[in-house]
């Protein structure tokens, strides 16, 4: 099974806040489901399919929680009665399709995942991680339902022009897990970028592979290959000229390993290593460059570890010179998850480190610290709002100096925020100088997870600050998690261009940063990610290097 955004899973089973309601509601039956109270879902739903008899969503669920109470017969009722209220919804097909395998009736397995496969709305390579589907998967129906390379072409809404793609190797990779602009690695003057696979099979499950990619070429630079169980790749970041022979390096991170990592930007062999204090840390769930911290002309980085004592979380600052340990960072209690996101920025305004934890707070929805010394005191702290869920849990960056007044600001998203509607997640940007508000970004459509994405874009529209990509990957507008990444003015926060994905369970915006002029048309470039593409097989991934489509207006410049 590919490996799962731990952070939703624990966000979701804490289940949303329900308040004082006279009537169960589809929200509470959601909730329930996930949380594993099937029962309970059952009685939820059942109450809200009786009073909204036209409504198809909570006929799904109710489907999906008749399906976990292992009620079969019932479930395949709920998922029919879903189709005949919404008919253009497809994945009530593909459920009793799986109900249909378990019970080892194959033709009308496969009559109901044709069904699916129809609404051209849903993901069927996940067909072939489906158990249930394993018995039939040398049928030679079963090579008829799964789409074709034609099937991945053409994969946006608007107009968009991809400069160049790049695909995963094989099925459960997850290819396009982070993406980053490293700096210019074969001296060819355009920056260069790294990815990473880090549920990539190689002689066991789990090993991890990170990529450096040339973005004038397309050509693969060099990799590096993890162990069996490493999951290399987890935590990438552009860590700076480290050894200073002029070319940028990297830091990476193997979770399964307890360790990290700084590669040679030149040939990727490893210059520095880092190790856990203890196996179970989770050490470089997140890892970042900081810039040189401790000015000794070295840039240095920055390692998250949220299962560090009791899950209290921790974040280690190390020497980029020689990998001593320069500061510790602590979470303030046991299950704050501290660590679960980091950046850091150094400039002439001086150093920013920042870290998440997801589970912080008086009602544990998360908040973000901001360092600015090397005394390990916060300067000031991020708090989600009453509708956060897990502000903190993957993704903080330094996008730049927003507001113009001289020091560097900060990002943080709560990807899974249900202020708008569950899961549509929120985005929050706060002065670098005293955290206060400078303004947020909320999804609007549920569970479309706005905020999966570092977002550092760079001066896109030309006025002088830096913008905002910011990914939203399981948006379902045009196709089932087709995905969505949303360009943002980094001046106003008003929207800019949005960037669509019509291929199912793609997941476009996985991750999103801006790339500089690549292609040399005048627009500043992005490198966005869909780590759970089949387009190589079920979570195979791809990334992409698109153009912006925005003109730069240089009389904006102040």
């Amino acid at each position: 099974m590919a490996l799962k955004i731990e952070v939703v899973l624990g966000i979701l089973m804490a289940g949303l806040l329900f308040g004082q309601q006279a009537e169960p509601t589809l929200a509470q039956g959601v909730a329930l489901l996930q949380s594993g109270d099937a029962a309970g879902a059952v009685n939820v739903l059942q109450a809200v399919t009786s009073r909204e008899p036209r409504n198809g969503r909570a006929w799904r669920n109710l489907g999906v929680a008749y399906q976990q109470a292992k009620d079969p017969d019932k479930a395949i009722a709920a998922f029919q009665r879903a189709l005949e209220v919404q008919p253009e919804m497809p994945a009530p097909a593909y459920n009793i399709a799986i109900i249909y395998a378990a019970k080892q009736d194959a033709d009308h397995a496969f009559e109901w995942l044709g069904k699916a496969k129809a609404t051209r709305k849903i993901d069927m390579t996940q067909a072939e991680a489906a158990p249930e589907l394993a018995p039939f998967r040398s049928d030679r129906r079963f090579a008829a339902i799964l789409p074709k390379a034609s099937d991945f072409a053409d994969p946006f809404v608007e107009p968009v022009k991809v400069i160049r793609e790049w695909v995963g190797e094989g099925s459960n990779d997850q290819f396009g897990w982070i993406a980053r602009s490293i700096g210019d690695v074969d001296r060819d003057g355009l920056p260069d970028f790294v990815t990473s696979a880090p549920t990539k099979n190689l002689g066991g499950q789990n090993a991890g592979r990170v990529y450096v990619y040339s973005t004038r070429t397309g050509k693969l630079i060099w990799s590096v290959d993890g162990k069996p169980g490493d999951q290399l790749g987890i935590g990438i970041e552009a860590a700076g000229d480290v050894n200073h022979d002029g070319i940028p390096d990297v830091v990476a991170s193997a979770p399964g390993a307890g360790k990290a990592y700084i590669f040679s930007g030149k040939d990727g062999s490893v210059l520095v290593t880092m190790t856990a204090e203890d196996a179970a840390d989770n050490f470089g769930r997140h890892v970042a460059g900081a810039g040189d911290v401790n000015g000794d002309g070295y840039a240095d980085v920055i390692i998250g570890a949220p299962g560090n004592h009791g899950r209290r979380g921790a974040a280690y600052v190390y020497s980029g010179r020689d990998g001593k340990l320069l500061l510790t960072l602590t979470g303030e209690r046991e299950g704050d998850q501290f660590g679960s996101a980091v950046t850091g920025f150094t400039s002439k305004a001086g150093t920013l480190l920042v870290a998440g934890a997801p589970q912080a707070g008086a009602q544990h929805h998360g908040r973000v610290y901001v360092y600015k010394s090397l005394s390990g005191k916060p300067s000031f702290v991020v708090d989600a709002e009453a509708t956060g869920q897990a502000l903190g849990a993957m993704f903080v960056s330094v996008p730049g100096d927003l507001d113009g007044d001289g020091i560097p600001d900060v990002f943080a998203s709560d990807f899974v925020d249900t202020g708008k509607a569950p899961g549509a997640g929120r985005v929050y940007i706060v002065s670098g100088k005293d955290g206060h508000r400078l303004f947020t970004l909320t999804g609007q459509t549920p569970g479309e997870n706005l905020g999966t994405s570092e977002s550092v874009a760079g001066d896109v529209d030309g006025d002088g600050r830096p913008d905002l990509i910011v990914g939203a990957w399981q948006l379902s507008g045009e196709a089932n998690s087709g995905g969505r990444a949303y360009l943002y003015s980094g001046r106003t926060g008003d929207l800019l261009k949005t960037y669509t994905c019509r291929i199912p369970g793609d997941t476009f915006g996985f991750d999103a940063v801006g790339m500089s002029d690549i292609d040399g048309d005048g627009t500043v470039d992005l490198l966005i990610t869909s780590a759970w593409s089949g387009i190589q097989g079920y979570h195979s991934g791809r990334v992409f290097l698109i153009s912006s489509g925005i003109a730069r207006n240089a009389a904006l410049k102040e």
